[in-house]
């Protein structure tokens, strides 16, 4: 898996820099074949605060919540593997955003990675593990 990031910036209506994020992960065919026979395109891979908490909110019951988790989807506060393989396009207010965004982009990525090793360990080989006493 490769995770391409590119960095871009553009000027809002007051002139105010809007720092701007393009990332997409690219799969080979194994990791394809494996997202999807494990069915993780859905496996949520960035999330925002604001998306954080309109999502815990509507795990809540607040039904006022529910609009905003769809609107965060919509600005692409929340995107799964699935989207992230087809792009996406992130739009940030300050500096400090766009670097928790590529962190917690990148970390994400880092856990596919683990989610699609050990998906390629159910091949009936044996692994054996020495135990160190206690």
């Amino acid at each position: 898996m490769q995770l391409k990031i590119r960095r871009s910036q553009k000027s809002g209506l007051t002139g105010t820099p809007i720092f701007v994020l393009d990332v997409m992960a690219e799969l080979n065919s194994e990791e394809t074949e494996l997202v999807s026979k494990y069915r993780l395109s859905k496996q949520l891979v960035y999330q925002s605060d604001a998306a954080a908490a309109n999502r815990d909110n509507a795990i809540n019951g607040r039904l006022s919540a529910f609009g905003g988790v769809m609107m965060d989807r919509l600005t692409k506060r929340s995107f799964s593997l699935g989207d992230l393989v087809n792009g996406q396009h992130i739009e940030c207010k300050d500096l400090n955003e766009v670097i928790g965004t590529e962190v917690q982009v990148h970390e994400a990525c880092k856990n596919i990675r683990a989610y699609l090793d050990v998906a390629r360990s159910f091949d009936g080989t044996e692994q054996i593990l020495e135990v160190e006493p206690a």
